[in-house]
């Protein structure tokens, strides 16, 4: 019924406004109409407070036989976001309507800092005379205002450019040629085109969420131009109505000719900027031929030589005679064949060659260009028979909101690069919605080592990737799962309701406490009577969130239901199954997905219960090795034991001790390795690729591990209060496993320190 149907995000006001007209639409809602109409498609209007997450539907108003109706439907595949949204739980929910792989959002938000966007721009050298350097940019008597638009194949398209004096006076390019002392004012047009292509392909890549602005310039009697604001397309929009109605009208209706075009694609249709992309099934990981210790990498710094040519220039030291003259450059995974040549001057060879004195390699400018090589960097370099790999090159991948990814974000990250000086390289953190596809090149933020600090940059796809979020587009996924020859790691989340689908492995199965997902009434409850408490969870929280502990009464006499989603505990006393049930159906633990499992009764340190947090991560052999043990011990009063609720952490060998239990540490902590070692073997076996678990283990009061959760992303406070050294080694290890992927070295800890001591002047 509705298959042609395009959502209008409206504002609450305008909502009401519409609400009011029921025989006659005016005003822009008639316009998309009227257009909706001729396109062949229905437009349903409504406010993000309308929409249902969880039903996956949304309270719309649509014009049936000449009226306005209200009718629930499905929500549209693809929706236009008119309207600035400020509630931060409205963009929220936005966000999450956004990330369904069914709906399209044209317009995902409207708003950009201009401070974060200016730091942006100042990173890009030909675009930093355009930014204001003083405050006598701002307030000039004329401006420059161009109108930009994506289209369905999320190429910009600049809709118009018009000037505005102080009194509001619209005027066009050709009314204005006095303020640019030239007389071509096609050269002119070329030139703000030109410029304002930069600023909005910075915007593509770096806030991908959005689909239209208005770039404000300041101009200048000195023919200058400054940007001066980036603002919501409808600022422009109001102008045109003033100026131009019928330019107005086609501005204003292009977002539904794009959304009805949109509509007539099945499939998402924002994988990337090419039209073409296809879906890429990851194939199960295998052993890789990996580059032997006899091929030694080279400690290297680049610099620069001007040249169009594809050169790289080596000491002779380092070619030998074995290279040829041309040999393929490889550089993440882009790849091009280069010419190879003896540097004119010839450096020395540093026999103690490291990090600290690298070897001077010279490159040209169209190499460098070309292959994306960030310059200043301490590379290694491997010599190959037909081709030369710089590297390593990792990859932080963030999620999908590009516009909360400003370098004082990054800043957490920046303690995992304390030994950085052991494998050098390059490390960018993106998102897959700023990779240009077709070039294999990734827009983000790198890490500068020298400074300690993140900076705007690109680079081609890295050769290794961790991921660090799971709200993103999989198709995406795994197309740089294919890219990266499954170095893509951490590829798959984990969920608690997947640890349920392990049941049958013979490995872990007696450690696995009976879990169900909650689909029906009637198993419910007859698990509940079998095992008189049970704790609920929701599958896609973590840190105790959202976590409900339920008990029946002695003799079948009512429940007692425990709430943990706030700061503090709920008690309910419920009285029968029909109260409980109805108490479950307000709480929505159905429609949130939640699973239930046999309560442990924990282990206990002066009365108080503790689990166990294991890390296994992969070592340099690409094994699964335990990092780290924690253990984590609830705060007063509490059952639940997460450091976010208060817990604290504590060494098992303490908790065994004080448990004042006849239990041996020796023995629990060789079963709880075991236990967490074959999970982790039990992982390997699957398609997905996995480098790193935050295992929450159970000692009941026997000291037998139970299995309760596996974490892609475990939180590490309790090691960072406890053990400092243990939580930077844990933090620094998928940074070498993503070196290790790659083949290069990692030099042994103590060896950079006695490098370091001899070489203090290479810093």
């Amino acid at each position: 019924m509705h298959d042609h149907l395009i959502g209008v995000l409206l504002s609450t006001q305008e909502l009401k406004k519409l609400k009011k007209q029921v025989n006659k639409v005016d005003g822009m809602p008639y316009e998309y109409l009227e257009k909706g109409k001729e396109l062949g498609s229905q437009i349903a209007f409504f406010s993000i407070k309308d929409v249902s997450i969880n039903e996956h539907t949304v309270e719309a108003h649509m014009l049936q036989n000449e009226r306005m109706k209200k009718e629930t439907i499905k929500i549209p595949s693809v929706i236009y976001n008119s309207t600035k949204i400020n509630l931060k739980r409205n963009i929220k929910k936005l966000r999450q309507i956004s990330q369904m792989s069914t709906v399209t959002v044209i317009n995902e938000h409207h708003v950009i800092k201009m401070n974060h966007l200016f730091e942006l721009i100042k990173s890009k050298p030909e675009l930093s005379d355009y930014l204001p350097k003083e405050k006598k940019y701002f307030g000039t008597p004329f401006t420059l205002h161009v109108l930009a638009q994506k289209n369905e194949f999320l190429k910009w398209n600049i809709s118009t450019i018009y000037i505005k004096d102080l009194d509001e006076v619209i005027y066009s390019l050709n009314e204005c040629g006095f303020l640019f002392h030239l007389e071509d004012i096609e050269e002119i047009e070329k030139k703000i085109v030109s410029v304002s292509e930069k600023i909005l392909e910075v915007i593509h890549f770096y806030y991908p969420g959005i689909h239209e602005t208005s770039l404000q310039f300041s101009i200048y009697d000195d023919e200058n131009m400054k940007l001066q604001s980036v603002r919501s397309i409808n600022t422009g929009l109001d102008d045109l109505l003033k100026w131009k109605k019928n330019l107005w009208k086609t501005v204003a209706m292009r977002p539904i000719e794009v959304a009805a075009h949109l509509k007539k694609n099945t499939s998402k249709s924002f994988i990337s900027s090419n039209s073409d992309e296809t879906t890429i099934t990851p194939t199960i990981r295998e052993e890789k031929d990996y580059l032997t210790d006899v091929e030694r990498s080279y400690w290297i710094k680049f610099t620069e030589f001007n040249s169009d040519d594809l050169v790289i220039k080596l000491p002779q030291e380092l070619l030998g005679n074995k290279l040829k003259s041309h040999l393929s450059f490889e550089f993440g995974i882009v790849e091009t064949m280069c010419i190879v040549e003896p540097a004119e001057k010839t450096p020395t060879f540093v026999k103690d060659n490291s990090y600290f004195s690298p070897v001077e390699v010279f490159i040209s400018s169209g190499l460098a260009k070309k292959t994306h090589v960030k310059m200043g960097l301490h590379y290694q370099i491997k010599l190959l028979e037909t081709k030369l790999i710089i590297g390593p090159t990792i990859g932080f991948l963030l999620g999908e909101k590009n516009q909360l990814y400003t370098t004082r974000y990054m800043e957490k990250y920046s303690d995992r690069f304390g030994q950085y000086e052991r494998f050098g390289g390059l490390v960018i953190a993106f998102s897959t919605r700023s990779i240009d596809w077709e070039n294999k090149i990734v827009y983000g933020q790198i890490y500068n080592p020298k400074l300690q600090i993140w900076e705007y940059g690109s680079a081609p796809i890295p050769s290794a990737i961790y991921r660090r979020n799971f709200h993103q587009n999989e198709d995406r996924i795994n197309q740089l799962i294919q890219l990266t020859n499954n170095n893509l790691f951490n590829s798959h989340h984990f969920k608690k309701s997947d640890l349920h689908l392990l049941r049958d492995e013979r490995a872990i199965s007696k450690h696995l406490p009976s879990t169900h997902i909650f689909s029906n009434n009637q198993d419910f409850i007859r698990f509940l009577h079998e095992e008189k408490k049970i704790i609920l969870k929701p599958v896609d929280l973590s840190r105790g969130r959202g976590i409900f502990i339920l008990e029946e009464n002695e003799n079948h006499k009512g429940y007692m239901l425990y709430d943990y989603r706030k700061k503090y505990r709920i008690r309910h006393l419920i009285q029968d199954e029909k109260i409980l049930m109805e108490m479950l159906d307000n709480l929505e633990i159905s429609k949130q997905q939640y699973l239930y499992q046999t309560y442990i009764s924990l282990l206990k340190v002066n009365e108080r219960p503790f689990d166990v947090r294991v890390v296994m991560q992969k070592n340099k052999r690409l094994e699964w090795d335990c990092t780290g043990i924690e253990c984590r011990v609830a705060g007063e009063n509490e059952e639940l034991t997460n450091i976010a609720r208060g817990g604290f952490a504590m060494t098992l060998e303490e908790v065994i001790r004080k448990s004042n239990k006849p239990l041996s540490y020796a023995s629990i902590h060789q079963k709880v390795i075991e236990v967490c070692h074959n999970f982790c073997l039990v992982m390997t076996k699957h398609a997905q690729h996995y480098a790193e678990f935050g295992i929450d283990i159970a000692l009941d009061e026997e000291g037998y591990p139970w299995i309760l959760e596996a974490n892609i992303f475990p939180s590490f406070k309790g090691f960072k209060k406890m053990d400092y050294d243990t939580y930077l080694k844990i933090r620094y290890q998928p940074l070498f496993y993503a070196v290790n992927l790659q083949g290069f070295d990692i030099v042994k800890e103590d060896l950079v320190n006695e490098v370091y001591t001899q070489n203090k002047s290479f810093l």
